[in-house]
């Protein structure tokens, strides 16, 4: 019994799921370029409707970099599975991470290519 209380308690505790990427749509390309982010979790605490819009807007970023200097794109669509960018100009030339922040959790990083 003493178990059974303990395994609820600790799911209860559990954070919530933040964004995961699954692809980067080109993986490369030069500064303004427009790039889509696929993966979930984009909606964040919102819903997402049937069409896989966000029924609202979630507070959240695209950075490419993890370091400094890292750079926030210009979101152009975001939605539920996708969120189309454009690489920002300030993005250093070579490969660095793409990263999701949705509500206060970010994802994993995918790699992505600057070209000069």
């Amino acid at each position: 019994m003493k178990l059974a209380v303990a395994a609820i308690g600790l799911a209860a505790c559990q954070p919530a799921a933040g964004p995961m990427l699954d692809a980067l749509e080109p993986a490369q390309g030069v500064r303004g370029v427009m790039v889509t982010v696929r993966g979930v979790g984009f909606c964040g605490a919102g819903a997402a409707a049937d069409d896989g819009s966000c029924t609202s807007l979630p507070p959240g970023a695209v950075d490419f970099g993890l370091d400094l200097p890292m750079a926030r794109a210009r979101v152009v669509s975001w939605s539920a599975a996708a969120i189309d960018v454009t690489v920002p100009a300030a993005a250093p030339t070579g490969m660095t991470d793409v990263i999701v922040t949705v509500d206060g959790r970010s994802s994993n990083a995918l790699a992505f290519e600057v070209l000069p």
